[in-house]
């Protein structure tokens, strides 16, 4: 079987997903990973798929904008795991930023992050009101000081105007569960 990388939008409405995966169990494919959202109006996926193997990635595509939607604009990359050394697995923190919104608020944050290697594995981000709202889960290698990193955030934030705050995973888990707790 081989694996493939599926990204797909199109603008929104409820069915995509069901299309989507109806296509893909249709070839006999194994959804092994997936992840989904929706920007104004706009759907967005990315799947890491298995199949037999039968299908070229052209097929594939056809498949899924005939189950899902002509409108879809589906792109079917044959998946090669990359030869990667281990590296250490750093732990995961937290980066919140909010401010006025500019133009390079997310260009200064995520070039201060590279610089140090630090990889961002999820992110979103989006204007409210008249502020520019960031949420990004990072690693942190182990060589990094934490404190220097949060420092060093806050300083990007204060030079380009907004705030910026890092947290340990478990600390934001546990202090948004205790606020969202409440409203139940």
């Amino acid at each position: 079987m081989d694996q493939y990388i599926l990204s797909i939008t199109a603008q929104d409405r409820p069915g995509i997903v069901a299309g989507i995966s109806s296509a893909l169990f249709g070839l006999k494919g194994n959804i092994e990973a997936a992840s989904q959202t929706v920007h104004q109006g706009y759907f967005a996926m990315i799947v890491l798929c298995r199949l037999p193997g039968e299908e070229s990635p052209e097929t594939i595509a056809q498949r899924v904008r005939q189950r899902a939607g002509d409108d879809l604009h589906v792109y079917v990359t044959p998946y090669r795991p990359l030869p990667v050394e281990p590296q250490p697995a750093g732990q995961t923190f937290i980066v919140t930023a909010i401010g006025p919104d500019q133009p390079g608020i997310l260009y200064a944050l995520s070039d201060y992050l590279a610089a140090k290697m630090i990889n961002i594995d999820d992110l979103y981000c989006c204007v409210q009101g008249r502020d520019f709202v960031v949420i990004c889960q990072v690693t942190v290698p182990p060589e990094r000081d934490f404190s220097l990193v949060q420092m060093d955030l806050e300083a990007v934030g204060r030079k380009r105007g907004f705030e910026v705050h890092l947290q340990h995973e478990n600390i934001f888990t546990a202090t948004n569960e205790l606020r969202f707790g409440r409203l139940r």
